[in-house]
């Protein structure tokens, strides 16, 4: 079982193989084809993406405020059957960049 953070099911559909490091893809690859099975369950904290990024330091993140908001906002949009958006959302995020050059109706979104 794939343990998923909230903010992370916006990330998995746009994910296009740019990342931290090798590692960090390579981790980010492995689980995106691991959800195809939907074995997977939303958590509050560091996730299985996490553990190959350079920004969890001791199952904490070193940006654990910025993404505890990204994590309730995207709950809030999943409880309530909508697609978070990542405009609203994480904007501010460092891969943001990415994200705005997806055409969100193109995405084969399995996860939402």
């Amino acid at each position: 079982m794939i343990r998923l953070r909230y903010h992370h099911l916006m990330c998995l559909p746009r994910y296009k193989g740019e990342g931290y490091s090798e590692e960090f893809c390579q981790n980010l690859d492995y689980i995106k084809k691991q959800l195809a099975c939907n074995n997977y369950i939303l958590v509050e904290d560091c996730d299985d993406i996490c553990t190959s990024c350079p920004n969890c330091r001791d199952g904490v993140c070193s940006d654990e405020e910025k993404v505890k908001r990204y994590d309730n906002l995207v709950k809030v949009f999943v409880e309530n059957g909508q697609m978070p958006n990542p405009d609203y959302i994480c904007s501010d995020c460092r891969w943001y960049y990415i994200c705005r050059e997806i055409d969100v109706q193109k995405l084969k979104i399995v996860l939402y």
